[in-house]
């Protein structure tokens, strides 16, 4: 690992060669500058992760370099050091962005000085850090990264653009494995609250006591096992996003509470009765038609008029076949671990566009990596793809010439029809073998049968 380098300030010849001394002992790389001047000439020309500069100098002081040197890097931690220190100096220093303001000499409290030095650098190296994970988020939740070029990607990135900087509740509508999480997530990194936090909670993945607690939080002894105070998710989220993931499944006696939060901004934990205000940025996702659950009576009219003030949906990967070359490009440069890139010949793509997937982009992902790791050069070929991407799309009624194999053709369509109904209600078995009209014994063993699997993120 190589060494931090530390720029060593100081116009007293002694002063600079015993502080470098000490500082080259502990390993560290030290670059000498006698006057304030050379110091700004040596931070412009090397890379410095720490400077130790006297206070009292002729010509730029102490002071002054540390103005020079914020200008310069921002980042760069700065300890001031002086044989004529004061309180106000300290404080002025602080003000002014030192990291710590150190009295001379330093040889009458050394560890503590070295102490401070590495403060001071590991503060630097989280800062930096920081800032390369700030700057790669924001990247990775810009525009170009959610792929599309057909008219109704095109009409959400308008939509994007218009509403990630006003502070309204979207609802983001669209089948599961479409994007929906990768939008809600580019609305709050190109909002105004990007620097806040972002908290996600799944409401279809909770029961209704265990929803509550997760989003509003409870108070030590509210309710059996409630051993300590909980902070729930809105006050986690506050200034920030709460991104309510699968809004359509909150149970319709918890919608009630969820919209007085939503409108008077403030809720209250389980077990106490005072309300805590909260300023908070909604984004719901949601696989359900909610405005169908509405008429069925599964989601309150109200919520849903107050969440879908502005509407996203999201269209199903084979409304927009045209962007699966897009697609496939993106995850193929993402997921490859060979040197040499691999492609993937016209055939396997137009193949892909035919194919209807139910699970949307997840699903295309999916199957990249699994066509990445078996193809067996350096071109992806109909060889390589999946077997069930050439089940057929129709419902067996065309015509086909010559032979037919009646019992496969059932079970190609069984196949496809379990599949898709379990995709469409995200992998809930029970739910999936009502709307199938089997029983749940029925549905586990056509599962194995078909070695069906459910697509990963």
């Amino acid at each position: 690992m190589t060494p931090f380098q530390i720029l060593v300030v100081d116009d007293e010849p002694n002063s600079l060669f015993g502080i470098c001394q000490v500082l080259t002992d502990e390993g560290y790389r030290v670059i000498p500058a006698g006057n304030g001047k050379e110091a700004l000439e040596r931070l412009k020309a090397d890379s410095v992760n720490l400077i130790i500069t006297d206070e009292k100098m002729s010509g730029l002081s102490g002071m002054d370099l540390l103005a020079e040197a914020k200008k310069t890097d921002p980042q760069i931690p700065v300890i001031m050091v002086t044989a004529y220190g004061s309180v106000s100096m300290a404080v002025e220093a602080l003000k002014r962005g030192a990291f710590y303001f150190f009295e001379k000499p330093i040889f009458n409290n050394l560890e503590r000085f070295l102490i401070i030095i590495r403060q001071a650098l590991k503060t630097q190296e989280m800062e930096r850090e920081l800032n390369y994970l700030r700057k790669e988020v924001s990247e990775k939740y810009s525009f170009p990264n959610i792929i599309g070029q057909h008219p109704k990607m095109l009409g959400i990135f308008e939509i994007i653009g218009r509403v990630a900087k006003s502070g309204r509740t979207i609802l983001i509508q669209g089948e599961s494995g479409t994007g929906k999480d990768l939008i809600a997530k580019t609305i709050h990194y190109n909002s105004l609250r990007k620097d806040k936090p972002l908290v996600t909670v799944n409401c279809g993945a909770l029961t209704d006591t265990l929803l509550t607690s997760e989003l509003f939080g409870h108070t030590k002894g509210a309710f059996t096992g409630a051993i300590k105070d909980k902070v729930g998710r809105f006050q986690m989220a506050h200034e920030g996003t709460l991104v309510l993931d699968e809004i359509g499944e909150v149970p319709l006696h918890l919608q009630k509470t969820l919209l007085r939060v939503i409108e008077e901004k403030e809720f209250e934990r389980v077990g106490e009765s005072k309300p805590t205000k909260v300023d908070v940025r909604i984004l719901c996702t949601t696989n359900r038609n909610l405005e169908e659950e509405v008429k069925k009576g599964n989601f309150r009219e109200d919520l849903y008029y107050r969440l879908s003030i502005l509407p996203i949906t999201v269209p199903p990967l084979r409304e927009r076949a045209s962007d699966i070359p897009l697609l496939v490009k993106r995850f193929l440069k993402k997921y490859q671990e060979k040197q040499d890139p691999i492609r993937i010949e016209p055939k396997a793509l137009e193949q892909l566009k035919i194919y209807p997937w139910y699970g949307n982009v997840r699903e295309l992902a999916n199957i990249v990596q699994q066509m990445i790791i078996f193809c067996t050069a350096n071109v992806i070929t109909l060889n390589d793809l999946p077997p069930r991407l050439f089940l057929s799309e129709g419902d067996g009624s065309e015509a086909e010439k010559g032979e037919v194999r009646l019992m496969n053709k059932v079970s190609e369509l069984e196949r496809k029809w379990i599949f898709k109904k379990l995709v469409e209600v995200d992998w809930n078995q029970e739910k999936a073998a009502k709307l199938l009209g089997i029983t749940r014994k029925m549905l586990t063993n056509r599962i194995k049968k078909y070695k069906l699997e459910k697509i990963r993120n």
